[in-house]
Protein backbone atom coordinates (compact mmCIF):
# COMPACT_ATOMS: atom_id res chain seq x y z
CA UNK A 1 0.00 0.00 0.00
CA UNK A 2 3.33 2.56 0.93
CA UNK A 3 4.16 1.95 -2.91
CA UNK A 4 0.86 2.94 -4.52
CA UNK A 5 1.05 5.64 -2.41
CA UNK A 6 4.27 7.06 -3.73
CA UNK A 7 3.29 6.03 -7.07
CA UNK A 8 0.20 8.31 -6.55
CA UNK A 9 2.09 11.44 -5.32
CA UNK A 10 4.64 11.19 -8.15
CA UNK A 11 1.65 10.75 -10.94
CA UNK A 12 -0.04 14.06 -8.87
CA UNK A 13 3.42 15.80 -8.96
CA UNK A 14 4.18 15.55 -12.61
CA UNK A 15 0.54 14.66 -14.23
CA UNK A 16 -0.52 13.45 -16.79
CA UNK A 17 0.61 15.32 -19.30
CA UNK A 18 4.64 14.18 -19.03
CA UNK A 19 4.02 10.79 -19.69
CA UNK A 20 7.42 9.09 -19.15
CA UNK A 21 9.36 6.67 -21.40
CA UNK A 22 8.11 3.51 -21.45
CA UNK A 23 9.84 0.58 -21.97
CA UNK A 24 7.84 -2.74 -23.86
CA UNK A 25 10.16 -5.05 -22.75
CA UNK A 26 7.78 -7.17 -19.96
CA UNK A 27 9.81 -7.03 -16.55
CA UNK A 28 10.79 -10.70 -14.91
CA UNK A 29 8.02 -11.72 -12.97
CA UNK A 30 5.51 -9.30 -13.91
CA UNK A 31 2.82 -11.29 -14.80
CA UNK A 32 -1.23 -10.06 -14.31
CA UNK A 33 -2.57 -13.33 -15.99
CA UNK A 34 -5.23 -14.35 -13.56
CA UNK A 35 -8.86 -13.62 -11.89
CA UNK A 36 -8.52 -10.22 -9.69
CA UNK A 37 -11.35 -9.42 -7.04
CA UNK A 38 -11.74 -5.87 -5.84
CA UNK A 39 -11.08 -5.24 -2.55
CA UNK A 40 -13.29 -2.44 -1.75
CA UNK A 41 -11.84 -1.42 1.94
CA UNK A 42 -8.53 -0.16 -0.26
CA UNK A 43 -10.66 1.11 -3.09
CA UNK A 44 -12.00 4.53 -4.45
CA UNK A 45 -15.97 4.43 -4.99
CA UNK A 46 -16.45 4.04 -8.97
CA UNK A 47 -17.32 7.45 -10.45
CA UNK A 48 -20.49 8.82 -10.25
CA UNK A 49 -21.27 9.28 -13.69
CA UNK A 50 -24.79 11.56 -13.49
CA UNK A 51 -23.16 13.84 -11.17
CA UNK A 52 -20.79 14.26 -13.92
CA UNK A 53 -22.61 14.90 -16.33
CA UNK A 54 -25.59 16.98 -14.79
CA UNK A 55 -22.61 19.09 -13.37
CA UNK A 56 -21.44 19.58 -17.22
CA UNK A 57 -24.70 20.51 -18.45
CA UNK A 58 -24.82 23.26 -15.91
CA UNK A 59 -21.84 24.04 -17.06
CA UNK A 60 -22.76 24.07 -20.54
CA UNK A 61 -26.64 26.74 -19.18
CA UNK A 62 -23.89 28.81 -17.83
CA UNK A 63 -21.73 29.10 -21.27
CA UNK A 64 -24.93 29.89 -23.34
CA UNK A 65 -25.62 28.65 -26.73
CA UNK A 66 -23.29 27.82 -29.50
CA UNK A 67 -20.10 27.93 -27.06
CA UNK A 68 -17.91 25.17 -26.45
CA UNK A 69 -18.77 21.68 -24.98
CA UNK A 70 -18.91 21.78 -21.61
CA UNK A 71 -15.78 22.01 -19.16
CA UNK A 72 -15.06 18.05 -18.34
CA UNK A 73 -18.02 17.03 -20.12
CA UNK A 74 -15.22 14.18 -21.15
CA UNK A 75 -15.66 12.67 -17.27
CA UNK A 76 -18.98 12.02 -17.51
CA UNK A 77 -17.61 9.15 -20.18
CA UNK A 78 -15.02 8.15 -17.83
CA UNK A 79 -16.14 4.84 -17.31
CA UNK A 80 -17.04 3.71 -20.41
CA UNK A 81 -13.36 4.41 -21.46
CA UNK A 82 -11.80 2.97 -18.36
CA UNK A 83 -14.21 -0.27 -17.23
CA UNK A 84 -11.47 -0.84 -14.05
CA UNK A 85 -13.62 1.80 -12.33
CA UNK A 86 -16.77 -0.24 -12.12
CA UNK A 87 -15.30 -3.49 -12.06
CA UNK A 88 -15.45 -5.61 -8.98
CA UNK A 89 -13.43 -8.59 -11.17
CA UNK A 90 -11.07 -9.37 -13.84
CA UNK A 91 -9.83 -12.17 -15.54
CA UNK A 92 -6.15 -11.13 -17.22
CA UNK A 93 -4.70 -12.78 -20.07
CA UNK A 94 -0.84 -11.57 -20.56
CA UNK A 95 1.76 -12.61 -23.10
CA UNK A 96 5.06 -10.90 -24.32
CA UNK A 97 3.93 -8.32 -26.75
CA UNK A 98 -0.15 -7.81 -25.02
CA UNK A 99 -2.89 -8.24 -22.55
CA UNK A 100 -6.92 -8.94 -22.76
CA UNK A 101 -8.32 -7.60 -19.73
CA UNK A 102 -12.12 -9.24 -19.44
CA UNK A 103 -14.11 -7.27 -16.99
CA UNK A 104 -17.22 -8.57 -14.79
CA UNK A 105 -19.78 -6.37 -16.76
CA UNK A 106 -18.92 -8.19 -20.49
CA UNK A 107 -16.31 -5.22 -21.19
CA UNK A 108 -12.88 -6.56 -22.61
CA UNK A 109 -9.75 -4.74 -23.32
CA UNK A 110 -7.15 -5.65 -25.37
CA UNK A 111 -3.44 -3.71 -24.53
CA UNK A 112 -0.89 -4.19 -26.92
CA UNK A 113 3.07 -2.52 -25.76
CA UNK A 114 3.88 0.09 -27.64
CA UNK A 115 1.79 2.41 -29.35
CA UNK A 116 -1.31 2.39 -31.18
CA UNK A 117 -5.19 3.56 -31.87
CA UNK A 118 -7.93 2.43 -29.56
CA UNK A 119 -11.21 4.42 -30.92
CA UNK A 120 -10.28 8.17 -30.40
CA UNK A 121 -7.75 7.56 -28.17
CA UNK A 122 -3.93 7.53 -28.72
CA UNK A 123 -2.50 4.69 -26.79
CA UNK A 124 1.07 3.98 -25.68
CA UNK A 125 1.71 1.19 -23.11
CA UNK A 126 4.88 -0.43 -21.12
CA UNK A 127 6.65 -0.36 -17.89
CA UNK A 128 8.20 2.38 -16.42
CA UNK A 129 10.20 1.76 -12.82
CA UNK A 130 8.91 -1.58 -12.84
CA UNK A 131 5.11 -0.36 -13.51
CA UNK A 132 2.72 -0.91 -15.88
CA UNK A 133 1.45 2.27 -17.61
CA UNK A 134 -0.98 3.34 -20.45
CA UNK A 135 -1.01 6.86 -21.47
CA UNK A 136 -3.94 7.61 -23.29
CA UNK A 137 -4.49 11.02 -25.24
CA UNK A 138 -7.15 12.45 -27.67
CA UNK A 139 -7.88 15.59 -28.63
CA UNK A 140 -9.37 16.85 -25.43
CA UNK A 141 -8.55 14.48 -22.61
CA UNK A 142 -5.96 12.83 -21.29
CA UNK A 143 -4.97 9.87 -19.13
CA UNK A 144 -2.73 7.82 -17.63
CA UNK A 145 -3.35 4.35 -15.84
CA UNK A 146 -0.88 2.67 -13.34
CA UNK A 147 -0.70 -0.87 -12.75
CA UNK A 148 1.48 -1.37 -9.79
CA UNK A 149 2.27 -5.38 -8.07
CA UNK A 150 2.81 -6.14 -4.34
CA UNK A 151 6.16 -8.05 -3.40
CA UNK A 152 4.15 -10.84 -3.53
CA UNK A 153 2.35 -9.91 -6.64
CA UNK A 154 -0.88 -10.96 -4.69
CA UNK A 155 -2.41 -7.42 -4.87
CA UNK A 156 -2.87 -5.35 -7.71
CA UNK A 157 -3.19 -1.32 -7.52
CA UNK A 158 -4.84 0.24 -10.74
CA UNK A 159 -4.25 4.27 -10.67
CA UNK A 160 -6.37 6.07 -12.84
CA UNK A 161 -5.98 9.59 -13.57
CA UNK A 162 -7.83 11.68 -16.34
CA UNK A 163 -7.42 15.16 -17.19
CA UNK A 164 -10.22 16.89 -19.35
CA UNK A 165 -11.00 20.75 -20.19
CA UNK A 166 -8.90 21.34 -17.31
CA UNK A 167 -10.95 19.20 -15.04
CA UNK A 168 -9.29 16.53 -13.22
CA UNK A 169 -10.36 13.04 -12.20
CA UNK A 170 -7.99 9.99 -9.71
CA UNK A 171 -9.33 7.43 -8.25
CA UNK A 172 -7.52 4.47 -6.77
CA UNK A 173 -8.80 0.48 -7.19
CA UNK A 174 -7.01 -1.98 -5.56
CA UNK A 175 -7.60 -5.66 -6.86
CA UNK A 176 -6.49 -9.27 -4.98
CA UNK A 177 -5.03 -11.93 -6.88
CA UNK A 178 -7.44 -15.84 -6.89
CA UNK A 179 -5.31 -18.75 -6.20
CA UNK A 180 -5.37 -20.52 -8.95
CA UNK A 181 -6.68 -23.80 -7.29
CA UNK A 182 -10.17 -22.11 -6.53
Amino acid sequence: MRRSVVVGLVVLVCGCSSAPALDVQVPQNFDLSGQWLLNPVLSDRPPDTRRLMDAAERDAIKRGPRRRPPKGSALAFITHDFPVLNAQSMVIEQNRDSMGIRYDKGEYRDVSWGERKRGLWEVSAGWYRGDLVIVSESSDAKAQETMSLSANRQTMVVLVEVESDGQDFVSTRTFERVPANR
